[in-house]
């Protein structure tokens, strides 16, 4: 018990380091996962636009255009009539788009023109634009269908802004259900905590076991006559506890932060945060069994643990990487851990438990082993040695 106290109490020097990581990941796990979090409702709604119209016709048929316009958008006058001053008010945002109306625009529509019956300044530029000009060009077609139908121009205006309007005031649900289209908050936060819990316990973990090779406690452990796998024994139990305690702090903070995400699925991401921290732990004992060099544990833990986040997704998407990348990433343990995270966010929650959810699990621990296997040998090794 005296290793394992010994440990624990160590821990107050790594205080600040596991804090500032904490902190980081509360910070910045937090913006980038609502930043990318996506809900399965979405409303599909027209934009209202600012349009600034110069009505340079001043017939019924233009008078009933800019009439519909106000009905459906916000229409408000140009103060000018040159072209440049329309199209750098645009470009600044003091409206949205800028519609010219030509004196001849009535006699030429009656006439049967269809091309360039009207002057846009900026259309098309943006979504809300470019509709914006479609609803113009099919008010227009409307009209003239009334009007070759032997309609007179009064008929023919009101019954195509009764027709538009009607039409405008349509709404649309989609009501996506499809997992895999969507990003939930949880797995924002638990795809940025593969880098920050590997890091905490890396750090903090080879820290505290570097203390127990402290010159003075060394001797201390060895002159008690403790046996080596008793020692280690004791070493272990510390460091699985820590792990837990670390471990569980984030998981926690990550359920309160997303209280408004109901999906059922927290519990599965959670199984898989455990999974990484017998990686963590299992890495960290690995580096502190190499050096117990402060400096170079934190080198070591930086290059390896920033250098799998890129490569295995949590920083960058796999998408977005070549297809070389992404293999040589499968023999990295963090690719599998955010494969598990993917495969949580893409499923139904009733469908998750299966073969490929415990494989992926089954790996993450074999990484786990290897590497608690690596640092008992080259603990071993180095005493057997006197290195």
């Amino acid at each position: 018990m005296s290793v394992f106290n010994a440990i624990l109490k160590s821990t107050k020097a790594c205080i600040v380091t596991i804090i500032v990581y904490f902190s980081v990941f509360v910070l910045f796990g937090n913006i980038s996962a609502r930043a990318t979090a996506s809900t399965k409702d979405t409303m599909f709604e027209d934009s209202v636009v600012t349009v600034a119209i110069t009505d340079n016709d001043n017939s019924a048929l233009s008078r009933g255009l800019v009439d519909y316009l106000k009905e459906t958008e916000n229409v408000v006058d140009p103060q000018t009539t040159s072209i440049k001053e329309m199209n750098d008010n645009v470009r600044f945002l003091i409206y949205d788009y800028a519609l010219i109306i030509p004196e001849d625009f009535s006699e030429r529509a009656k006439a049967g023109e269809t091309e360039d019956l009207l002057e846009y300044v900026a259309p098309g530029a943006t979504a809300p634009q470019f509709l914006l000009t479609e609803k113009i060009r099919t008010y227009m077609q409307d009209v003239m269908v009334y009007l070759n139908s032997g309609y007179s121009d009064e008929e023919a205006i009101a019954l195509t802004k009764e027709n538009m309007i009607k039409l405008s005031e349509t709404k649309a649900n989609v009501i996506d259900t499809a997992d895999e289209n969507h990003r939930s908050f949880y797995t924002g936060m638990f795809t940025f905590n593969g880098y920050t819990l590997l890091m905490i316990l890396c750090v903090s973990i080879s820290s505290v076991l570097g203390f127990t090779k402290d010159t003075d406690v060394k001797n201390r452990i060895n002159v008690s006559g403790m046996h080596f796998n008793t020692k280690n024994a004791a070493t272990i139990a510390a460091v699985f506890c820590i792990g837990i305690v670390i471990t569980a702090a984030i998981t926690v903070v990550v359920g309160l932060m997303g209280l408004s995400d109901t999906n059922g699925k927290f519990l599965f991401y959670c199984i898989n945060v455990f999974a990484l921290m017998l990686i963590g732990i299992g890495m960290a004992y690995m580096i502190s069994a190499i050096t117990n060099n402060e400096n170079i544990i934190n080198m070591v833990t930086n290059m390896f643990v920033l250098s799998m986040s890129f490569f295995c997704g949590v920083f960058i998407d796999l998408q977005f990487l070549s297809p070389a990348i992404v293999k040589f990433a499968h023999f990295l343990p963090l690719y599998w851990y955010t494969a598990v995270i993917r495969l949580i966010n893409d499923t139904p929650a009733d469908k998750i438990l299966g073969t490929t959810f415990y494989e992926y699990l089954l790996i993450e621990v074999l990484f786990a082993g290897i590497f608690f296997a690596a640092g008992l040998v080259i603990s071993k090794k180095k005493e057997q040695y006197a290195v």
